[in-house]
């Protein structure tokens, strides 16, 4: 069957397949962990036996190929990658991409001559990725490398086409190469049946048949006990070394392999075929005869230590081609020619590939069984032994490696052209799933380099509850969706008037017709509509505000579900957002607030002026160690009052103040008597967008800190040197347009604060509706319980006793003059009146000493109890 000259060899070249679920593990890993490194990334690709005529040879990456599976790909081999990533579509194109082929050539060569690639065939598969990302525009410029040796001659073979294996081999001999090779590529788990496999494989490796229980219990080939631990394989060395390799021997007895076939690794090649004149190579009629001569030779001997053992070369191969088998064999063919000495430089290879049915049948008509004639090439008795497998990295030889030869590969595009591919996966994406994208793209664009500690994730899954859609709702919505914010919920019981949409950004002109549609769900759908992807609400509710009783019985029922209905939505949310116009309408979410642990944000604007200021820890928690001294009151009693409230926590700490707590009356109705300017928002316009701005920007460095709530002001993270990746969030922002200025202050906790003070949290979380129902009617009911009405008192009996006793001041300045007038009119009447001059020194003297009794009796001792 030989022929005097031989035919080239062609093999398929592999065509690369990026998954969609690599592309987005991709982008993941540039955005959160790789940013602006070029260093290469390891990856791991995967190709399989073919199972369709109409599918070309592929090497496929997916997400496992970043992301090791939790498993081994025991439907699939793989092969090691390494990823070149570019910053920019300049440096990807000015790539010098001879050297890289080089080099990766070079690793394949050094393996092959130290024999590494024989422990681990796997090494003859590298390949190389060049790739730039726009993540932007979801663009994808990528170009693949196979390297595969170029030998010094082409590889040949004496058959023109190579044999079908259905017509090479007979029946038995097909079902015993096809029960071997699914033996080797699925192996069981089982440590007791990889053991009788491999008990199995080494019986019959030696012609002496199994017994057909241990067959029967064990179908697996002897590689398979590594197998035995199914531990998680978490990087692309794990998931090389779990994964049957590409490339394996057969061997039997028999020489046309119709029975007892075994299957073993490359390292075994040696041992296998140490036998002098081992027809691994031969034709099939001279090895028929010298199995014929060895079957005598091995009874005249009187047992099996004479028995010939015959070798094939097994790969999965991908090609669908029926003449060519697949291009990782040109770099196994290459190997065979260095290191193996194999009888007139040929070897037989069974290209198997698998039937479309699946679970590992061989398709013995498209499966090929070529005999390939190997290059001369350097001896390999110079050569080193092949090592024990070990890990992905390089296995350096013992000796120095010829010259490496050249190298091909580099992947051709559609048109057959050697130049890169482009994916431009814009069209096929979802606009809902590409603002996403493209929302998230700029946040994490941030880590880069501004602010590489940066929580993303934290402010995007911050879950906000905006009570008041107008002016301030609306620019506060507007930024937290710019920071990512899905969950958003707007509050406010408004129409839409038809002032209000060239202030606020989430109206129009449509949403003012028919008396105007509700504010808060006109607010939310608007959000939905800049960013499908947010999970927006809005809920039309009036907020029961102090000295705002209500009217009748039915308003008292709806007010005390609107209170409740608010609890629930504070206790949803993360973050609160007070934005409302009146400040009576505040207090009930400030109370809330503190009494469910939320952080509150308060925005408010004036005519030029604007305050943004974040709430304070609840009562029992604190956002400040305590100090010395807990208050700069001039007296230690101010200070024992003070350290005595809210101020401080039960942990001996203490805490930033609330909205109220400058206040020392309870809020009340405010919109009584109210012109028509009172009535509306009298505020420069550009007003609000900066204070909305402001209090976003504050929550978003609140997050960033683990404490939450409970994060310290700036004053205390500078004396403690620390400094998150936003920066400090202050308590208060003041700020005035009139001079286009700001202040950064903090203020502690009131003790008897009428919204976040121990006693009224205390007294809501007992009474719920019962005390806000007591604010509503009478917010003086909240002065009585937090002692501010003792405090009134006390500063008004301090009030009177100074008007007394600059009453008895008058008094004495006058009876001071008189005395003066009558010295002169005694000095002019010398002698004369004697006697009413005494009197009048004695009557002088008389008043100044009642002046001072009475100014000691009227000296206020309330100041030393207050």
């Amino acid at each position: 069957m030989a022929a005097s000259a031989g035919h080239v060899v062609k093999f398929a070249q592999l065509q690369s397949v990026l998954d969609v679920s690599f592309l987005a593990e991709l982008t993941d890993l540039k955005l959160n962990v790789l940013k602006l490194s070029e260093e290469p990334v390891e990856v791991v690709g995967y190709f399989s036996p073919n199972r369709y005529e109409s599918v070309p040879a592929r090497l496929t990456l997916d997400v496992s190929s970043l992301r090791p599976a939790t498993s081994s790909r025991l439907d699939c081999h793989a092969a090691p990658g390494r990823l070149l990533l570019f910053n920019t579509i300049e440096g990807f194109r000015g790539a010098d991409k001879p050297e890289l082929m080089r080099q990766l050539a070079a690793e394949i060569w050094a393996d092959v001559c130290s024999g590494a690639a024989e422990a681990e065939p796997w090494r003859l598969g590298r390949f190389l990725v060049l790739m730039h990302g726009d993540l932007k525009h979801y663009k994808f410029n990528y170009w693949f490398a196979f390297p595969a040796l170029k030998p010094p001659s082409p590889f040949t073979s004496a058959e023109a086409p190579p044999a079908r294996l259905d017509e090479a081999l007979p029946p038995s001999a097909v079902a015993a190469v096809t029960e071997a090779c699914r033996l080797w590529r699925y192996p069981p788990t089982d440590p007791a049946a990889a053991a009788a496999a491999a008990a199995a494989a080494a019986a019959a490796a030696v012609g002496v048949p199994a017994a057909e229980e241990d067959v029967a219990a064990a179908p697996a080939a002897a590689a398979a006990a590594d197998l035995a631990d199914p531990d998680i394989a978490a990087t692309p060395a794990e998931v090389l070394a779990r994964t049957p390799a590409p490339f394996w021997l057969l061997c039997s007895p028999h020489a046309d392999f119709s029975a007892d076939v075994s299957a073993h690794p490359l390292s075994d090649w040696a041992p296998l075929a140490a036998e002098v004149g081992t027809p691994a190579a031969a034709e099939p009629e001279a090895a028929a005869a010298e199995a014929e001569a060895g079957e005598a030779a091995a009874q005249g001997a009187g047992g099996r230590q004479g028995r010939r053992r015959y070798v094939v070369v097994a790969m999965s191969d991908a090609s669908n081609l029926p003449d060519c088998p697949a291009w990782q064999l040109r770099n196994l063919l290459l190997l065979a020619a260095v290191r193996w000495r194999v009888p007139e430089l040929r070897v037989r290879v069974l290209c198997l590939r698998e039937s479309s049915r699946g679970g590992g049948r061989l398709d013995p008509h498209r499966s090929l069984l070529l005999h390939a004639r190997l290059p001369a090439l350097p001896s390999p008795s110079a050569l080193p032994s092949p090592p024990a497998p070990a890990s992905q990295a390089p296995i350096p030889s013992p000796s120095p490696c010829p010259p490496c030869p050249d190298a091909v590969g580099w992947e051709p595009d559609g048109f057959g052209a050697l130049r890169p591919r482009l994916l431009d996966l814009g069209p096929h994406l979802r606009p809902e799933a590409q603002a996403e994208q493209a929302v998230d793209l700029n946040l994490r664009l941030m880590r880069w380099r501004a602010a590489p500690e940066l929580d993303v994730g934290a402010m995007a899954g911050t879950r906000c509850l905006l009570l008041g859609a107008g002016t301030l709702g609306c620019a506060v919505a507007r930024t937290l969706q710019a920071w990512g914010v899905r969950h958003i919920t707007l509050v406010d019981s408004g129409r839409v008037a038809f002032s209000n949409p060239v202030r606020q950004s989430l109206f129009n002109f449509e949403d003012c017709l028919a008396g105007g549609r509700p504010k808060a769900q006109a607010a939310a759908e608007a959000l939905q509509r800049i960013f499908p992807s947010a999970a927006t609400r809005g809920v039309e509710l009036a907020i029961p505000m102090p000295g705002h009783p209500p009217a009748g019985a039915a308003q008292e029922a709806a007010m005390r579900e609107a209170a409740a209905q608010l609890d629930a939505l504070v206790a949803a949310h993360d973050c609160v957002f007070l934005l409302t116009d009146t400040r009576e309408s505040r207090w009930l979410p400030a109370l809330l607030a503190a009494a469910h642990g939320k952080l509150a944000i308060t925005a408010a604007v004036g005519f030029d002026s604007f305050l943004v200021m974040r709430h304070g820890a609840p009562p029992g928690a604190s956002n400040a160690p305590a100090t010395a001294s807990t208050s700069t009151a001039s007296t230690a009693a101010t200070a024992a009052a003070a350290a005595g409230g809210s101020g401080s926590s039960g942990g001996g700490g203490r805490r930033l103040g609330c909205y109220f707590c400058n206040d020392v009356v309870a809020p009340a109705n405010s919109t009584r008597d109210r012109s028509l300017d009172q009535q509306c928002t009298v505020a420069r316009p550009g007003l609000a967008p900066v204070a909305g701005a402001l209090a976003t920007e504050l929550l978003a460095a609140v997050v960033q800190q683990p404490e939450g709530v409970c994060a310290p002001p700036p004053s205390v993270q500078q004396r403690e040197g620390t400094v998150p990746p936003l920066g400090s969030a202050p308590h208060m922002v003041r700020g005035q347009l009139a001079t286009f200025s700001q202040v950064v202050m903090e203020g502690w906790a009131f003790g008897q604060c009428t919204a976040c003070s121990a006693a009224v949290v205390s007294a809501y979380r007992q009474r719920g509706w019962g005390l806000v129902a007591e604010a509503l009617a009478s917010p003086a009911s909240l002065e009585a319980l937090t002692g501010l009405a003792e405090l009134h008192a006390a500063a008004a009996a301090a009030m009177m006793d100074d008007d007394d006793e600059g009453e008895e001041s008058e008094e004495e300045t006058a009876e001071g003059a008189g005395k003066k007038e009558g010295e002169k009119d005694g000095k002019e009447e010398a002698g004369k009146e004697v006697g009413g001059k005494e009197e009048g020194k004695e009557a002088g003297v008389d008043a100044g000493k009642g002046e001072a009794a009475g100014g000691e009796d009227g000296e206020d001792d309330d100041w030393t109890e207050l």
